[in-house]
C-alpha cells in the first residue's frame, strides 16, 4: 500500500542533498568557497566556472531552515553560511553588470542569470547575505530586465518573471516590481487556447510543469486572476496529458523533457482541482521511484528547492490517485493525441511524427520515439525531429506524414573549443545574440531534409490501439542498411533531455526486411498492436 504523501516530498530531496553538498566547495579559506562547479574548482576540467550552478544556494538555505522531521540539515549553521558562500561568490564570478556565463566565456546566458537569481534572491531572503551582495542581486535583476535571448522559451520568462519579483521583495524596489509585471505578461501572451506555454517549436508537457511552477510562486505573490486562470487553464492542459503512472513527457514533446516540478501544483491545490490530483499522482509516482531521475552535475539543482517548498507548502491531505475519464482528446494546437480506454491510455506526439507512448493501467509498455534509419554510408536518420508533420485525428484514428531528417549529434572538439573561445574572448563578448543564434541553428533548430518519409496510422481497435507505419523513398534515394523503432532517441541538443528513466528498458524493434523493401523501391509497411 502506497505511503505517499507529504514525507515523499521530503525524502526525494534529502536523498539528493549529498550529491549537492559533493559539488561545493566547502573549503571557506579556498578562493573558490561556495562555487557548485566541482569541474572548475576541483577536477579542474572546465575553464570558468558555470554561473548556473549557484542555484544550489536555495537548496541548502531551505535545508538549513525548514524543520523537517527526519532531516540532518536543520539549523545547521554550516549549511546556511555554505548557503551565504554560494551567494558571494556567485558575485564575484559574474560579471561587472551582473550577467554570468554557463557554456562559453562571455556567454551572458540569460537561463543561467533567471535561474540562478530566483534561486540566490530566495536563498538571501532566508538566511541573509551582505549588503554588497544584495546590490549584486539587484544588478543581475537590473540585467535580466533590459535583456531577453534568442528563441521562445516560456519557461525561461516565467523563472525571471519569479526571479525578478524575488528580489524586488527583497531590495523593496518598485522598479523591478514592475519589471516582474512586465515579464508576466509576455509569459501569458506565450500561453495557447488549449493551455500550454510555447517552448521553441511548439508544446512540451515537462517544461510546461516548469512554467506552471514558476508562474505560481508569481501569483502566490500577487494573487493576480489572470495568473491564476491562466494556471488554471495549463493545469487542465497538463491533467489531459499526464501519463497514468503519475509521470510526464517524453519525445513526443517538443523538447523531449520529461520534468515533473511540484511546487506550483502544492500551491494551487486548495484553488484548482487538477492541481491537486496532479500533485496526488506525482506523489505516487515518486513513492514508486518512477519519476526520471535528472541529477547529473547541472541539473540536480533544478528538482531540489521545488521538492522542499512542496514540503513546506504541502495542501494537507491524503493523497489519492482517481482514475481518468474515457477519453479520446486531440489537441490539435499542440498536434497531440490522447486517447483512454479504461484499461490502456496512449498519448502521442502527431507534430512530431508521432512518437508514442501506451500504458496498461499504469506499466509503460511501449515507448516509441519514432523510426530511426541507418544508411550504408552511417547516417542516422529520424522521424522525430521535424515539428512540421502533416496530420489529421478524428474519434477513431489519426495520422501524420513526416519526413526523416539527420540525427544530430556534432561533439565540441579541441580545435572548436579553442575557435569559440578566441572568438568570445574577441569581438565575439559584443554580440552574444548572435553567437546564441548561430549555436542554436546549428545544434538545436537545424533539422535538413532527407529522401525518406514515414506515414504513421493510430487507431483503436478493442480497448487497445493498432500503430501502422509506413516507409516510403524517393527514386535514387541511399541504401538503408538497418531501421528500428527506437526507444528515448533524442537526436537534436536539449539540455534536459536524455535522464534516466526505466522507459529505457524496453527494447529497440528492428524492422526486418526494411531495407530490401526500400531498395526495391516499395513502401514498407509496419503494424502492430498495442
Amino acid at each position: 500500500m502506497s505511503t505517499a504523501g507529504r514525507s515523499t516530498y521530503a525524502a526525494a530531496a534529502l536523498a539528493r542533498l549529498p550529491r549537492l553538498l559533493q559539488l561545493l566547495d566547502r573549503d571557506p579559506t579556498s578562493p573558490s568557497h561556495g562555487c557548485f562547479d566541482r569541474a572548475w574548482w576541483h577536477l579542474r576540467t572546465a575553464d570558468f566556472p558555470c554561473g548556473m550552478s549557484e542555484e544550489g544556494a536555495l537548496a541548502l538555505a531551505l535545508a538549513a531552515t525548514l524543520p523537517i522531521p527526519e532531516s540532518p540539515w536543520h539549523n545547521q549553521p554550516r549549511m546556511s553560511a555554505w548557503a551565504q558562500a554560494a551567494i558571494s561568490f556567485a558575485r564575484k564570478s559574474s560579471h561587472a553588470d551582473g550577467s554570468c556565463d554557463d557554456y562559453y566565456p562571455y556567454e551572458r546566458a540569460y537561463g543561467a542569470a533567471v535561474f540562478s537569481l530566483h534561486a540566490l534572491a530566495h536563498a538571501a531572503e532566508l538566511v541573509g547575505c551582505s549588503v554588497e551582495d544584495r546590490e549584486f542581486l539587484e544588478r543581475r535583476a537590473r540585467w535580466i530586465a533590459k535583456h531577453d535571448e534568442s528563441g521562445t522559451l516560456a519557461n525561461h520568462h516565467a523563472i525571471a518573471a519569479a526571479a525578478l519579483a524575488a528580489t524586488a521583495a527583497l531590495c523593496n524596489s518598485a522598479e523591478l516590481h514592475a519589471a516582474a509585471q512586465r515579464k508576466v505578461d509576455e509569459v501569458l501572451a506565450l500561453q495557447h487556447a488549449e493551455g500550454w506555454f510555447t517552448e521553441y517549436d511548439g508544446c512540451d508537457p515537462g517544461y510546461t510543469t516548469v512554467t506552471v511552477d514558476h508562474l505560481a510562486r508569481c501569483w502566490q505573490r500577487s494573487g493576480d486572476a489572470r495568473v491564476l486562470a491562466a494556471l488554471e487553464r495549463a493545469c487542465n492542459f497538463l491533467e489531459s496529458v499526464q501519463h497514468p503512472d503519475g509521470t510526464f513527457g517524453g519525445e513526443y514533446g517538443a523538447r523531449n523533457t520529461h520534468h515533473v516540478v511540484t511546487h506550483g501544483f502544492e500551491l494551487l491545490a486548495p484553488r484548482i482541482p487538477a492541481a491537486r490530483r496532479i500533485a496526488d499522482r506525482v506523489l505516487q509516482a515518486l513513492d514508486a521511484g518512477l519519476v526520471p531521475t535528472n541529477d547529473d552535475d547541472r541539473l540536480v539543482f533544478h528538482t531540489l528547492a521545488p521538492l522542499l517548498w512542496s514540503w513546506r507548502d504541502f495542501h494537507e491531505r491524503t493523497p489519492r490517485v482517481e482514475p481518468f475519464p474515457v477519453a479520446r482528446t486531440h489537441l490539435s494546437d499542440a498536434g497531440f493525441i490522447v486517447w483512454r480506454t479504461g484499461t490502456r491510455t496512449l498519448v502521442a506526439g502527431l507534430r512530431k511524427g508521432g512518437p508514442f507512448r501506451v500504458y496498461e493501467g499504469t506499466t509503460l509498455r511501449h515507448n516509441d520515439s519514432g523510426v530511426t534509419l541507418v544508411q550504408e554510408d552511417g547516417t542516422v536518420l529520424v522521424s522525430s525531429l521535424r515539428h512540421d508533420a502533416a496530420i489529421r485525428a478524428d474519434a477513431d484514428t489519426a495520422e501524420c506524414s513526416t519526413q526523416f531528417a539527420a540525427a544530430r549529434r556534432e561533439k565540441l572538439t579541441p580545435m572548436k573549443s579553442v575557435v569559440l573561445r578566441a572568438f568570445m574572448l574577441g569581438p565575439g563578448r559584443f554580440c552574444r545574440g548572435l553567437v546564441r543564434r548561430l549555436l542554436q541553428r546549428r545544434v538545436v533548430s537545424a533539422h535538413g531534409t532527407s529522401a525518406f518519409r514515414l506515414r504513421r496510422t493510430f487507431r483503436v481497435e478493442g480497448a487497445g490501439f493498432v500503430v501502422r507505419d509506413e516507409i516510403s523513398a524517393v527514386a535514387d534515394a541511399p541504401a538503408v542498411k538497418s531501421a528500428w523503432c527506437s526507444v528515448g532517441q533524442t537526436s537534436h541538443y536539449t539540455a534536459a533531455a536524455q535522464p534516466w528513466s526505466p522507459a529505457w528498458l524496453l527494447p529497440w524493434t528492428e524492422l526486418h526486411g526494411a531495407p530490401a523493401e526500400l531498395a526495391a523501391g516499395k513502401t514498407f509497411v509496419f503494424e502492430r498492436s498495442c
